[in-house]
């Protein structure tokens, strides 16, 4: 994968997973203040513990609102996390209460089970730092806490710290597969089953608010038509038709740039977006593309097509308009031609 198909498989992976890791980082809070019943049978009081166990509630509601705000990638695994470490840290805080700490290493075991949740929509270093992390709470508060089976606890903590980085690998492989498929059956949506270039619900994807998205530089849009195409279906068969769209579709896929879009925009009108591209680089493209139709030799049967031509404005249906304006006014004025508007 290349940088930017990974951002977007991560991206993924987040929203696929998000809702189920929030509810269990919810329920990891809730579970982690129950504990407040093992503190009473090992202090015979609730009190020393009540604080350091409710702290947690002021994380949660830090994460409640900061992910509700802000839905970015980055920002929602780091919320995750913090919420997870928030609750080690009210543990280590409940610990320091207790009159018998013998029991922190299960204790500690068990918080793997929240980052292992929490994996889920992690890379893997943002895996590895977080148990990095985990690992020195444990050996700073010893500091005060004074474990007496630190050894204990780190032979524990260590497999299972691997364990947590090996298992979110395997579900990484796992949801590769999801996600290959999932982008199979969405270029599927966004392209046409014949020409094998885009269809109309390309533009779902592509415009926002009547404006074509990540746009830097010019922006031409050219409308291409095929001339007098209902002849060619009457006079060699749909067959022969479908192979000169196909031709066509084709012949403008290898004609543009690999950031160009060409869309089948219905019958035999084809839409090119062109960017980075003005309208006189647009026209002398178009007009270079109608003379190597007009000659070629390899089509199904002779053909030429009229071509629109018109600058994007910034307003997406202006455009469009403009350009279809061109090309009925390349059709009406003899038709084999590139008008620009």
């Amino acid at each position: 994968m290349n940088k930017d198909d990974l951002e977007d498989f991560y991206q993924t992976k987040c929203d696929y997973y998000q809702n189920y890791v929030g509810i269990s980082l919810w329920a990891g809070v809730i579970f982690s203040i129950t504990y407040l019943f093992s503190d009473y049978l090992l202090n015979g009081s609730y009190l020393p513990t009540l604080i350091p166990r409710l702290s947690v509630l002021v994380a949660l509601l830090v994460f409640v609102i900061v992910t509700h705000f802000f839905k970015n990638r980055a920002i929602t695994v780091f919320m995750d996390y913090f919420l997870s470490h928030c609750i080690v840290l009210a543990t280590i805080w409940a610990i320091y209460h207790l009159e018998d700490r013998i029991h922190a290493s299960e204790g500690f075991i068990i918080m793997n089970l929240l980052f292992i949740t929490v994996g889920f929509v992690s890379r893997p270093r943002e895996i590895a730092i977080s148990t990095f992390i985990f690992w020195m709470e444990i050996l700073i508060s010893n500091a005060f806490n004074h474990y007496s089976n630190l050894d204990i606890i780190f032979a524990l903590e260590i497999p299972c710290g691997l364990a947590v980085f090996c298992s979110q690998a395997l579900l990484m492989l796992f949801y590769l597969d999801h996600y290959r498929i999932r982008q199979k059956l969405e270029l599927a949506m966004i392209t046409d089953p014949l020409t094998q270039v885009y269809n109309r619900h390309l533009l779902e994807k592509i415009v926002t608010q009547n404006a074509l998205k990540d746009v830097t530089g010019p922006v031409a849009i050219a409308m291409l038509d095929i001339d007098y195409f209902k002849q060619v279906n009457d006079e060699y068969g749909h067959y022969t038709g479908d192979l000169t769209l196909l031709y066509i579709g084709q012949k403008l896929s290898k004609g543009t740039h690999a950031n160009d879009y060409v869309i089948r925009y219905g019958g035999e009108e084809f839409v090119i977006i062109l960017k980075n591209c003005d309208v006189n680089n647009a026209c002398a493209r178009m007009e270079q593309f109608r003379r190597e139709i007009e000659s070629a030799t390899d089509t199904p049967v002779p053909f030429t097509i009229s071509v629109g031509v018109s600058r994007y404005t910034g307003d997406f249906s202006r455009s469009i308009q403009n350009v279809d304006h061109a090309l009925y006014k390349a059709k009406n004025t003899g038709r084999n031609k590139v008008v620009v508007v």
